[in-house]
């Protein structure tokens, strides 16, 4: 049974593991770390018996969210996981207040803007040569609440 909690220090280590698999830009157990300790910092893990399979970082300011990072481990990908991690996610920032969730995808991730989409977001505008290694468009999105 999947279960959805927060991520403590002694899974960060996982996270940059997971970071590695999912992204050509993993962050550092440095960057991950000082992600946590930030008091604005939504972390949570999906976790299956003692494995974690995926997380998501949020960063929750005022009345905006911003997702950082989204992943879920390759072989643990559409059975639920991120769909779950978003609805308690959305549960949280709701309760702290949030108007919007922003995020930015890749412009060629056209499986990951769809999903996003599917989870009720919209893609507002491209930002020019966002990503790096490769450089690469971003897509905008945002879901708001109480629409």
């Amino acid at each position: 049974m999947l279960l959805i909690k927060k991520i403590e220090t002694e899974d960060v280590e996982r996270i940059s593991q997971l970071e590695k698999e999912g992204f050509s830009d993993p962050w550092s157990v440095a960057g991950i770390r000082e992600s946590l300790e930030q008091t604005y910092t939504i972390l949570l893990g999906a976790w299956l018996s003692e494995t974690l399979v995926g997380y998501v970082i949020c960063y929750c300011v005022s009345d905006e969210a911003e997702i950082a990072r989204i992943a879920v481990g390759r072989s643990f990908r559409r059975q639920g996981v991120a769909t779950m991690l978003l609805e308690e996610l959305k549960d949280i920032c709701l309760k702290r207040q949030s108007e919007k969730i922003l995020l930015d995808v890749r412009k060629s991730n056209e499986a990951a803007a769809g999903f996003y989409e599917k989870c009720g977001f919209t893609r507002d505008g491209i930002r020019k040569n966002y990503y790096r290694e490769p450089t690469e468009d971003a897509v905008l999105m945002s879901f708001q609440f109480g629409k």
